[in-house]
């Protein structure tokens, strides 16, 4: 759920924010996931120090997270109820941050003790895991004052529907590049204008993907593949180096087909298979690119395999005695 908004508030030094956590985690905590009965309640949030339940998750409208867009995040999910790659996730978190001269007092190992924690306090038969560093308080209303807030938000998993996975999906192209593209940034207004664009283009369209000076670049949540003269393509520069990307990339290095590369519009019509991938997707075929058919409209033979390649490693994960 969003955050409510409170109309006035002040930070905590990162000091304060660490002893409330510690409290936080040696406390007892009165709550209950689950009814008597196994109807769902309530889900818990870490919110600045504090385990609290959703409806009581809140942020100042104070902080520049809502004042001025100044913040970052990061976004992964569990596998047999086990983060996935969270080590990754942490490290690209924390480079937001630096790259961002975003104040980030918590290190690796204090953010991984977090997010456990907060899983721990959730029973989700698989769980969304959503960090969120926010700018904080500014006494100017525009430079923060290095008093950033640290939420981390676990949800239950909603698959996308199957008929993407089975039939393949529809993207639209839309001119339009994000600004920082290294960084995860909790500014999405190129992404929902462009998404809003696609939508237009195609009700039917799952991702607006960015073209910039001719080249397709990635999608607004999701890196993109082509496959093209018997390898798989995908481009290198200007976008968000995806975590899911990555691990798709070392199944296809694995059999020696992928090139590193600009990709053109024309070349990504022209494609013999095209799949976007990441954290929620994972690895879906896409079958139409605004007005063009790809690969007769169907799922290509080289598609299905990466995604049973990936269903495999995912499998193996969840099986797996521990977690990356």
């Amino acid at each position: 759920m969003a955050c409510k908004v409170q109309g006035s508030g002040t930070g905590t030094t990162s000091n304060m924010r660490r002893q409330s956590h510690d409290k936080a985690r040696g406390a007892r905590y009165n709550w209950r996931q689950f009814s008597s009965s196994g109807a769902k309640t309530m889900g818990i949030y870490y919110m600045d120090g504090e385990y609290v339940e959703t409806a009581e998750a809140s942020v100042p409208a104070s902080d520049l997270a809502l004042l001025r867009g100044y913040g970052i995040f990061d976004f992964t999910r569990t596998y047999g109820g086990k983060p996935f790659q969270l080590g990754a996730h942490l490290r690209r978190l924390i480079r937001s941050a630096t790259l961002l001269e975003l104040d980030c007092p918590w290190d690796i190992e204090e953010l991984h003790d977090i997010v456990m924690e907060t899983l721990r306090r959730n029973e989700y038969a698989e769980s969304n895991i959503r960090l969120l560093v926010t700018g904080g308080d500014s006494p100017n209303g525009f430079l923060p004052a290095g008093d950033s807030r640290l939420l981390v938000m676990v949800t239950p998993v909603k698959p996308m529907a199957a008929h993407y996975y089975e039939s393949g999906a529809a993207v639209a192209t839309v001119e339009m590049s994000r600004h920082l593209p290294e960084i995860k940034s909790i500014n999405y207004l190129p992404g929902i204008t462009a998404q809003k664009q696609a939508l237009k283009l195609n009700p039917e369209s799952i991702e607006a993907i960015y073209r910039v000076n001719g080249n397709v670049v990635e999608g607004t949540r999701s890196n993109t593949f082509i496959f093209k003269g018997g390898r798989w393509i995908t481009p290198a520069d200007e976008l968000l180096l995806g975590i899911t990307r990555a691990e798709v990339i070392k199944l296809i290095e694995a059999e020696g087909q992928l090139e590193l590369r600009d990709i053109t519009l024309a070349e990504y019509y022209d494609a013999d298979e095209i799949v976007i991938t990441s954290t929620t997707k994972e690895v879906i075929p896409v079958v139409q690119v605004d007005d063009v058919t790809i690969g007769g409209g169907a799922p290509g033979e080289n598609s299905k395999r990466l995604m049973a390649q990936w269903r495999e490693m995912t499998e193996n994960y969840a099986a797996s005695d521990g977690y990356q």
